[in-house]
């Protein structure tokens, strides 16, 4: 028995605005069938001989997913240039694959799908050895997996030893939800997940430390800020496996809101190292299979894998209904924030296949430098705000276009969707693009410069404190009584001060008109101009917000007049979504969302 441990006390990772690209890599998106049912995956592989070894990554569940998405992919890479085949995979019913949380029996499913994607690398990659890397949720079915099916090296990241504990853990997180919970339900919703009953009892059952993997290597990672236990790591040299141990920096970052994930590069590269040395060093050719690129996720409807531009790289998923209707429009679904193309909670993916079975064509996309869509030389990577999302907007019309050379197009985005949705419909030429559905928007202006702690993030934030003091009797009766200096007229002041654009210095230089073929970032805030111009282009709006979200108070107070003259000639409609969050987190908020979103288009264009 050899146990190894390490600590290692290496200051925290920097963030690096660019990071390597996808380089000599080469990515294949495509799904697998597992017990009847198709779930998503991507096959990195060395463009030249690699070793005789696959590597299968683990991903977390929930916000977690989405969170790491961005560190997993960069670390698939890398394990690829350093000569491993290598696949990530979304489980049933999280990320592209088919499914959703409230099917039964997760677990033994989820397991299932890694059996099945380990056989698959064995088989038609062609790997004669395999390694297991999960993270979180992900190292704890690697774990499982492993005491059935023997691998090489185990790699466990922050591993959840107990489900009991994780199952606390979840809970706790659902207390933090500002919206209602659904009292009827029985399990339990947390930050957009949904964990049933089964699942919830599922969970409480598994333990590691009863666990008995069959691995030759082991190396467990825990965060700096994680207490020092042994338990773990005893428990699993007692098979008589080689296992290390080591506290890593940078966890907290990579786990962040995925506008502020920072990849952990040292932890990345100790980890490719590690597998390195522990490998055998086999080496073959890639392997050349074929990929299935497409399934029915429905009955009905469709779901396809689309690589819509090289250059710039540009990827994205279409979920169409079989039958096809051409009356109706694309439905184009843009990033909200820096979360890949599923959407906060798999928001994206809910939409596109309720909306596809009732007839519209989707399409779920990962603008460039965010989610699966690799930054070129212009970009910086994970920019919710990037201007070349104006560009990448006009190469998928485009791409659509060629398609279905005369279906329209409606683009929908939440968040920093939302601005990317409605720049676009003010600024492109497009002919097919005919109108722009806002979710939850945070601003109608941006330039480079600026930052998510800046406009968006602050108009959220005031707009709550000001809306509960709009409610707020004791408030009121200070206001009208004369007891607080400010006064009527100076309690609106100092709320549109706090909301709208801070005007330029007078001596900072206004940029100049862009010109007409030019997209980007409008030189100026100019609300009522944009809406003028969109009016004037023909091109329809339309504007869904929670009722704790400023979206509609923004617009109304920067540009009221405009708008009402727009609601009057039927060119802007404005919905409220009651009990919702900024992200519409909870199940009862994204079926109102998902009802008064079929509703006004089916009223638009036919049922």
């Amino acid at each position: 028995m050899t146990a190894t441990e390490s600590m290692t006390p290496s200051p925290l990772a920097t963030a690096s605005a660019v990071l390597p690209s996808d380089g000599d890599v080469a990515r294949t998106a495509f799904y697998l069938e597992s017990q009847g049912a198709s779930f998503f995956n991507w096959l990195h592989q060395p463009t030249g001989p690699c070793l005789n070894h696959g590597v299968l990554l683990c991903p977390p569940l929930g916000h977690e997913m989405v969170h790491s998405h961005r560190t997993l992919r960069h670390l698939a890479n890398q394990l690829a240039a350093a000569g491993f085949t290598v696949l990530r995979l979304d489980y049933h019913g999280t990320g592209d694959s088919a499914g959703c949380d409230h099917d039964p029996q997760r677990i033994p499913t989820w397991l299932t799908n890694v059996r099945d994607a380990v056989a698959w690398l064995r088989q038609a990659g062609g790997c004669g050895n395999i390694s297991l890397i999960g993270l979180r949720f992900g190292a704890t079915l690697a774990a499982l997996y492993s005491q059935e099916h023997a691998v090489e090296n185990l790699v466990l990241w922050a591993p959840l030893v107990s489900g009991r504990r994780y199952v606390r853990e979840l809970k706790a997180l659902s207390q933090t939800s500002k919206v209602t919970a659904n009292s009827s339900f029985p399990g339990l919703e947390a930050i957009a997940a949904v964990y049933t009953e089964e699942t919830i009892a599922a969970l409480s059952q598994i333990d590691l430390l009863r666990s008995t993997p069959q691995f030759s290597h082991g190396l467990i990672l825990h965060s700096e800020m994680t207490p020092k236990d042994d338990a773990l790591r005893n428990h699993l040299a007692q098979s008589g496996a080689t296992v290390e141990q080591s506290w890593w920096p940078g966890y907290e970052a990579m786990m962040a809101e995925p506008h502020a994930t920072v990849v952990p590069a040292q932890t990345l590269e100790h980890v490719v190292s590690w597998l390195q040395n522990k490998a055998t060093p086999t080496l073959t050719e890639a392997g050349a299979p074929t990929f299935r690129r497409s399934f029915t996720c429905s009955p009905g409807v469709q779901e396809s894998i689309h690589q819509l531009s090289e250059t710039p790289d540009l990827f994205g998923i279409v979920t169409r209904p079989i039958t096809d209707d051409s009356s109706k429009p694309w439905l184009v679904l843009l990033n909200a924030g820096s979360a890949h193309r599923v959407g906060p909670g798999q928001l994206h993916v809910y939409l596109t296949r309720s909306l596809a079975s009732r007839g519209f064509p989707c399409l779920r996309l990962d603008l460039g430098g965010v989610g699966d869509s690799a930054a070129d030389a212009t970009q910086v990577e994970n920019n919710a705000y990037a201007d070349t999302a104006f560009r990448d907007v006009s190469l998928v019309c485009d791409y659509l276009k060629g398609l279905h050379p005369t279906r329209p197009i409606v683009l929908v985005g939440l968040c920093s969707g939302a601005y990317t949705a409605f720049q676009s419909a003010v600024q492109l030429p497009h002919p097919s693009l005919i109108e722009s559905i806002l979710l939850n928007p945070l601003t109608f202006f941006w330039e480079d410069g600026m930052s998510l702690t800046d406009a968006p993030t602050q108009h959220l934030r005031v707009w709550h404190f000001y809306r509960s003091r709009m409610f707020d009797l004791a408030s009121w009766r200070r206001l009208l009584s004369g007891k607080t200096t400010l006064g009527i007229k100076g309690a609106a002041r100092q709320i549109l001060t706090k909301l709208l654009p801070k005007p330029k210095a007078a001596t900072e230089q206004i940029t100049p008109v862009r010109r007409a073929t030019e997209y980007g970032h409008p030189a100026q805030p100019d609300l009522i101009g944009d809406l003028t111009r969109l009016a004037e282009a023909n091109r329809k709006l339309a504007l869904f917000t929670a009722e704790s979200d400023p979206g509609h108070f923004l617009l109304m107070n920067q540009a009221g007049r405009k708008a009402k003259q727009m609601m009057r000639a039927g060119q802007l409609q404005c919905f409220t979504i009651p009990d919702a969050d900024h992200i519409f987190s909870s199940d009862a908020s994204r079926l109102a969302l998902n009802q008064a979103l079929a509703g006004y288009l089916l009223g638009k264009f036919g049922s």
